[in-house]
C-alpha cells in the first residue's frame, strides 16, 4: 500500500514535472523562434543597406566614371580640333609658300603693302620682308603709282613665309602685314569652320 501511494506520488511529480518541462520547452521554443525571427529580420535589415549603400556607391562610381569618360572626351575632341587647325594654318603656309615663289602672289603682296601704307599713314616709311621676298617687293614698290611717299625696304629680314612689317621711319607707328599674323587672327574662325567639319 505504501507503495503503491509512494509510486502515484512519484507519478504526480514526474507528470507535474513532464508538463513544467513541456511549458518551458514550449517558452524556450517561443524565444528561440523570437529570436530567430528578430535575427534574420536585423541580417535582412543589413543586407538591404549594404546593397543600397553598394547601390549608391555604384551610381557613384558610374557618375564619376561617366564624368571622366566625358572630360576625356571633351579634352581628345579639342586636342584634335587643334590638330587639325594646325594643318590647316600649316597647309595653307605651304600653299602661299609655293605660289609666292613662282611669283603668283605679287599683286597679292602690292595690295598688302597699300594697305599697311593706309593703316601707318606717313610720307618716310620702312619696309620690312624676308630674304626671299625682299626684290619682289622692290620691283612692286618701284610700280606703284605713288611717288610723295618715301619707301625704303630695309635689309634687315623679317621671318614670314609671305608679307611685310612696315613701319613710320621714326618706329612709332608699326604694322604687321605677314600671311601669318592674319592666320593667328583669323585663326578662331578657322576652327569654327574646322570644327562643324568634323563634329
Amino acid at each position: 500500500m505504501y507503495t503503491q501511494g509512494l509510486t502515484k506520488i512519484i507519478d504526480e511529480v514526474v507528470d507535474k514535472v513532464l508538463v513544467d518541462l513541456e511549458k518551458s520547452f514550449q517558452e524556450i521554443l517561443r524565444d528561440v523562434e523570437a529570436l530567430i525571427k528578430k535575427e534574420r529580420e536585423e541580417t535582412l535589415r543589413s543586407a538591404e543597406e549594404i546593397v543600397e549603400t553598394f547601390e549608391k556607391r555604384s551610381e557613384m562610381m558610374k557618375s564619376r566614371i561617366s564624368s571622366l569618360t566625358q572630360v576625356k572626351v571633351r579634352g581628345r575632341k579639342l586636342e584634335v580640333l587643334e590638330e587639325c587647325v594646325n594643318k590647316v594654318v600649316e597647309r595653307t603656309l605651304e600653299v602661299i609658300s609655293e605660289k609666292a615663289e613662282r611669283g603668283e602672289l605679287d599683286e597679292q603682296l602690292e595690295k598688302m603693302l597699300k594697305e599697311a601704307m593706309d593703316i601707318v599713314n606717313v610720307k618716310r616709311l620702312k619696309v620690312y620682308t624676308s630674304l626671299r621676298l625682299r626684290e619682289r617687293l622692290r620691283t612692286v614698290i618701284k610700280n606703284l603709282p605713288m611717288k610723295d611717299v618715301d619707301i625704303v625696304v630695309e635689309d634687315e629680314p623679317v621671318e614670314t613665309v609671305f608679307g611685310i612689317i612696315v613701319k613710320s621711319s621714326d618706329g612709332s607707328i608699326s604694322y604687321d602685314n605677314r600671311i601669318e599674323t592674319k592666320l593667328e587672327r583669323l585663326r578662331p574662325e578657322i576652327k569654327k569652320t574646322v570644327a562643324l567639319l568634323i563634329s
